[in-house]
């Protein structure tokens, strides 16, 4: 990849002028990151930071403790990511200008926030994306014109999902519904169905990244040791996101909407 091609050359900073006749580039998946529950405060309720505050996140994976990435790759970032303020890596937009959508030519770059999946308690899982969401538009979006937000949904809440995704539908910020492969159920079953509905009434796509906490193993035979191998195990949970997807008939149904609005 271009972005660690230039870690080594020491041309992170500074593109190159061959870099103006570049094609285009667009990047659908940038992790932005806040630094604390408290950068997303001026977007929650205070019943919940107060929540946040005394009970902090439970998550359905019950052994979830840190980031599963190893110490030379700390939360799957680049070491020279990391903001001299001591901000998490994707934190800072500047540095992410700088480092990645200037010198790599980035004309379109979609963010995808992951913090906000398998949390336990509903209603903070709800008011949790809604905060997310507001934040990617004032921090992020409102600032540079080439990023555009997704929209984080607590999808294990189809009602609540539904609920956000109508508040953003026609938002220009917004442009995709962002789940997770890991899920309390497989993502083809009917109680995610409502958010496939909305979602193709308001033209928006739905995006569907690896990883998220469905509250069981990573493998079918148990917990792993370690990261490799949970790792390895996001291809079988991809499979059985597609394998879903059409045995429970989501494409099939998309498809047959598809068709029926061409012919109207």
């Amino acid at each position: 990849m271009n972005v660690h091609d230039k870690t080594i050359i020491g041309q992170t900073d500074t593109p190159s002028a061959a870099a103006k006749f570049r094609y285009p580039v667009v990047d659908v998946d940038i992790h932005p990151r806040w630094n604390s529950h408290k950068d997303l405060y001026p977007y929650l309720e205070r019943r919940w930071q107060t929540f946040l505050e005394e009970y902090g996140t439970r998550y359905r994976h019950g052994v979830e403790k840190g980031t599963p990435y190893p110490g030379s790759q700390p939360e799957a970032s680049r070491r020279d990511a990391w903001p001299e303020d001591g901000g998490r890596a994707g934190s800072d937009l500047a540095l992410m200008q700088r480092q990645h959508l200037d010198p790599d030519n980035v004309e379109l770059g979609i963010l995808t926030p992951m913090g906000p999946s398998g949390f336990l308690n509903p209603g903070l899982a709800a008011a949790y994306c809604r905060a997310v969401n507001d934040w990617q538009v004032e921090t992020w979006t409102s600032k540079e014109p080439r990023l555009k937000a997704s929209i984080v949904v607590p999808y294990d809440d189809a009602s609540a999902a539904v609920e956000e995704i109508e508040r953003r539908a026609g938002d220009p910020n917004f442009v995709q519904v962002l789940l997770l492969a890991r899920t309390a159920e497989p993502l083809g079953q009917k109680r995610y169905w409502p958010i496939y509905e909305a979602a193709a009434r308001h033209d928006l796509a739905v995006g569907i990244h690896s990883f998220g906490q469905g509250a069981y193993p990573y493998t079918a035979n148990g917990w792993p040791s370690y990261y490799i191998e949970e790792m390895h195990a996001q291809s079988a949970t991809a499979q059985a996101v597609v394998a879903s997807l059409i045995f429970e008939g989501v494409l099939h149904v998309a498809a047959r909407q598809a068709l029926d609005t061409a012919q109207e």
